[in-house]
């Protein structure tokens, strides 16, 4: 698991929470970036990390199976699938993929109300527009999520019910990994399906790998060719890649 941040802050607990999420024989590994923003909440920060998560990802598909980048904005996904054989898969694709099968509409809870817009746009890449119901905002930061774990609750508990009663949504997608943690609360409080997109994207890569499958290189996920990307040091590609 790539934690798409400069900070190493939540890498213990974000590495037990998924480990407690994964099948017996899944070996679960995390990295954070060596620099980077603290959070990801808008798009600048989003592609000031992007770097540092392609660094990773090459890095790391020598000794794994599959990587999972730790953020509901999948930032990088598609170029991480690009660089790598193995499965790469994203919280925000995986959960909102997921919601689809357990109810006809779904809503997202979104950490800022700037990223109301954007979980638009993602389930508009994936041709999910018309089965999202609503995005709505907690309005409150990450870093500011697991401080007042009770406060953080009620205000997901709210809006869910909202988006249910209101907006006619059947399941919750929680849009934010630094929410995982708070999930099982969240669900034993609400009388419809949560789907927690970091314990998602695990999954799905546990399928995958199962299956014996990762992304087609026919179409969108092309390979690139890393010797037309000037590096620095001498324009040596850092890091290997399966031919």
């Amino acid at each position: 698991m790539v934690n798409p941040v400069g900070t190493t802050e939540w890498d213990e607990s974000d590495v037990t929470y998924l480990r407690s999420q994964a099948r017996a024989g899944t070996t679960v590994d995390i990295v954070s970036l060596d620099h980077g923003p603290v959070s990801l909440e808008g798009a600048c920060y989003e592609s000031e990390a992007i770097p540092g998560i392609l660094q990773q990802v090459r890095e790391g598909a020598a000794d794994h199976d599959g990587i999972l980048i730790n953020c509901f904005l999948d930032p990088g996904v598609v170029a991480a699938r690009e660089a790598v054989d193995i499965p790469v898969a994203g919280p925000g694709e995986s959960g909102m993929i997921l919601a689809t099968m357990l109810g006809h509409t779904f809503a997202v809870l979104a950490v800022a109300k700037n990223l109301i817009p954007r979980h638009r746009e993602q389930a508009r890449v994936l041709g999910l527009e018309s089965r999202l119901a609503s995005v709505l905002s907690l309005e409150i930061p990450v870093v500011a999520l697991l401080e007042e774990p009770g406060q953080t609750v009620e205000a997901a508990l709210t809006q869910a019910r909202l988006a249910r009663d209101r907006d006619g949504a059947e399941v919750i997608v929680l849009g934010c990994t630094g929410m995982a943690t708070l999930a099982q609360w969240i669900k034993e409080n609400l009388d419809m399906p949560v789907v927690e997109p970091a314990a998602a994207a695990l999954k799905m890569l546990e399928t995958w790998i199962d299956l014996g499958l990762t992304h087609s290189r026919a179409g969108l996920y092309r390979r690139p060719d890393f010797a037309a990307i000037l590096w620095p040091q001498g324009n040596q590609v850092p890091g290997e890649v399966s031919p």
